[in-house]
């Protein structure tokens, strides 16, 4: 991507040193030390994805904490992780975008000896770690959480769904195994495949976008919306490897850029209703496409970007109705079982607050285009 005149400043973060490719778990023994290692692992409920990466590590004869991550982790559930942590030399987390937050935010805590408090804000910078080595291997091709310096966590107190950030969460080493993907359920696959869309598309149109983001972004759309059909209707091993590029660089982009509409009413709804992250944003990313596109007309370069989106939909999803080039993509998702926001437990009288909510939510701030709250009213509605 050639530099517009003009261009503003920015800046690059990828500090993470990344393996990426079929069979590349097996490099992880190869990556510690040869004497034992003091290690805390973290992974899903089942830790089936987890399981040979786990046996690996003991058989290797390192001392293996385990620590199992069955949702998305909470103020409680990494306070509780922290009081049974000892002194490891080692996390390493291998699941899903919940299992790698959980284990990111417990490697920042151990580090500088903190326990969550229950107001974010008084936590303490949490800087690079010297002491505990992070690494992460995704089990979804979703969150790009392998290479960001946030945690998401649940704070029922607040109703609400926060991060945590700084350097302390990055981790040294991901593993990005597209084998280890295969073994989601069809249902995860999709909302995680949702997901990785959601975030390249709201990273490339981001108001906060660089041309460092853009530059990931734009080949890994049309990529990632043909890879999410592939995985779920013909799944083969290039169509995991490129559900799972789509994944890295939706990581990638979106710690150098930010997110939208989409997310930030992701990111209320999750907390408030307990719903899928990623089925939330797949169900909220076309209408949120369809609004941003109305209300761009007087910004020509972001309506230029929202346009190449749409049509790399039209690429990969043939429209089903005339003069609306989302409908193949809507349809598809309906087809394949995606739920609606009142199958996830959203209540018509919620709508007007929850949109209020939404448009002040952190990502929201960084969407294509400012909204009025209406707007953020109508996506829940066509999403409802």
């Amino acid at each position: 991507m050639i530099l517009a005149e003009g261009t503003r400043h920015f800046g690059i973060s990828c500090p993470t040193a990344v393996h990426f490719g079929a069979g590349r778990a097996a490099d992880l023994p190869g990556l510690l030390p040869d004497a034992p290692a003091r290690i805390l692992f973290v992974q899903g409920a089942s830790g089936q994805a987890a399981a040979g990466v786990l046996a690996a590590l003991r058989g290797a004869g390192h001392d293996v904490t385990l620590v199992c991550c069955p949702g998305e982790p909470s103020v409680e559930t990494v306070n509780a992780a922290l009081a049974k942590l000892g002194h490891p030399t080692h996390v390493i987390a291998c699941g899903g975008g919940a299992v790698l937050d959980m284990g990111k935010a417990l490697a920042a805590l151990a580090e500088h000896g903190l326990t969550l408090p229950a107001d974010f804000a008084t936590l303490p910078p949490l800087t690079a770690r010297q002491n505990i080595r992070l690494i992460a291997l995704p089990t979804t091709a979703g969150t790009g959480a392998e290479v960001t310096a946030n945690a998401v966590i649940d704070v029922p107190a607040m109703g609400a769904k926060i991060s945590i950030r700084g350097a302390a969460l990055i981790p040294d080493i991901a593993l990005v195994d597209p084998e280890l993907a295969q073994t989601a359920p069809v249902s995860v696959a999709l909302a995680s495949g949702l997901d990785a869309v959601t975030q390249v598309i709201e990273s490339y149109t981001s108001s906060a976008a660089t041309p460092f983001s853009m530059a990931l972004c734009r080949p890994a759309i049309p990529l990632g919306l043909v890879a999410l059909r592939q995985v779920i209707e013909t799944p083969d091993t290039k169509a995991w490897e490129n559900m799972c590029w789509t994944s890295l660089f939706s990581g990638l982009a979106l710690a150098n850029s930010g997110l939208g509409a989409a997310h930030g009413l992701a990111s209320v709804l999750g907390a408030q209703l307990g719903a899928p992250h990623g089925a939330l944003c797949g169900r909220l990313l076309i209408p949120t496409l369809r609004v941003n596109h109305e209300y761009s007309r007087e910004d020509p370069e972001v309506q230029d970007r929202i346009a190449y989106c749409l049509q790399a939909v039209v690429d990969a999803f043939a429209p089903v109705r005339t003069n609306d080039r989302l409908s193949g993509f809507e349809a598809w998702v309906n087809a394949k079982g995606l739920p609606r926001l009142s199958d996830l437990g959203l209540s018509e009288d919620r709508i007007t607050a929850l949109a209020e909510l939404g448009s002040k939510a952190s990502s929201s701030q960084k969407n294509a285009v400012p909204l009025p709250v209406r707007a953020y009213e109508a996506i829940l509605r066509s999403a409802f």
